[in-house]
């Protein structure tokens, strides 16, 4: 079962599974089965790896995670050999939502699979930003809370703790920033790349140079977690799924960007543009400034752990390779769209 399945890193769990040939069920939010489907298959259309022979494996149930049982009694006990649980509410800002989303999700995750499959492998996916300090450093998944946080990264601290004492066969996955290489859908490209576009027009950024930012591919997360959700043994209860040492620093990144999109050059680290007026600036900044405390926290996510377990060959693209074609998808419209979302 795929909690999630119609966001970014859910979709293509999905898909990696039914690629492996394992029957999913996805859990989605709907009036009914017949809709889950739709919501679910119009999802996984848009990701390059999808294919059509697959759709005898892939099912669909409405529900929701936020309420018990997630909603519904359609599961049967001990028909369910794993649970990935992508599900979650990821705004930045202040919301009760995102409070009940993630963490009351954890304990109806947890409450589920007690009373449905206790045996069942729980791969409840994270973020490595619950760890954000200290700066400079590459950062293990036994470093203890630390650093700038959110409602988002609050809560995912708090559903990782109701997560790890359940003693249930559940890994805490951590993914790092995930971009959606191979998934055809603007709005998921500009989730987090409008950022981009804004900074643009800010020109002078208040942005560390040498900062590094661990990037990693969707496609790439979504195979990392099928390797840990199918491994029969686990070393570990925490991987982080990131690029580690090879994080590129933010200047690295704009150069890079820069040979394809010289439209950016525009943009330079450390400052505040003092040719746009104080309203427009502090327009651009409010939104922005909720994303600067991550990336100006200079930290890399160390991968040793998954490397060891799916193999050191498995480890991430570079994202020098992919990073230009996705912000060539995300106009300074686009941004604005984006940055005025609720």
């Amino acid at each position: 079962m795929v909690t999630g399945a119609t966001g970014l890193i859910g979709g293509e769990v999905v898909i990696a599974l039914a690629n492996a040939g394992r029957p999913v069920c996805a859990l989605v939010r709907a009036a009914s089965h017949a809709q889950a489907r739709q919501r679910l298959f119009e999802r996984l259309e848009k990701s390059s790896a999808f294919r059509r022979d697959l759709v005898h494996l892939i099912d669909a149930v409405s529900g929701d995670t936020a309420r018990e049982m997630f909603g519904t009694t359609q599961w049967s006990p001990g028909g369910i050999g794993a649970v990935v649980h992508c599900a979650a509410d990821t705004k930045f800002s202040g919301s009760e939502s995102v409070w009940h989303t993630n963490v009351a999700g954890a304990r109806n995750l947890v409450a589920l699979v007690r009373a449905v499959s206790p045996a069942a492998r729980v791969v409840f996916v994270s973020t490595a930003s619950v760890v954000t300090a200290p700066a400079g450093a590459c950062l293990d998944e036994d470093a203890p809370y630390a650093g700038h946080a959110n409602t988002y990264t609050r809560s995912k601290r708090e559903a990782e703790a109701i997560v790890g004492v359940s003693r249930l066969d559940a890994v805490i996955v951590r993914p790092s920033i995930v971009l959606s290489r191979g998934v055809r859908d603007r709005a998921m490209a500009r989730s987090i790349l409008w950022a981009v576009q804004i900074m643009r027009e800010l020109g002078d950024v208040p942005v560390d140079p040498d900062a590094h930012i661990d990037i990693v591919p969707v496609d790439w997360v979504a195979c990392a977690i099928l390797r840990l959700t199918e491994k029969p043994a686990l070393k570990h209860r925490r991987y982080h799924v990131s690029a580690g040492r090879g994080s590129f620093s933010f200047t690295q990144l704009r150069e890079e960007v820069i040979k394809h999109h010289p439209e950016l050059r525009g943009v330079r680290p450390r400052g505040r543009n003092a040719q746009i007026s104080h309203r427009a600036l502090a327009r651009l900044l409010r939104p922005l400034e909720l994303y600067l405390p991550f990336i100006n926290a200079d930290v890399r996510y160390e991968n040793d752990r998954l490397a060891e377990e799916i193999g050191a060959s498995a480890l991430p693209p570079s994202a020098t390779a992919y990073l230009p074609g996705l912000i060539g998808q995300v106009s300074l419209r686009e941004a604005y769209e984006e940055m005025h979302q609720p």
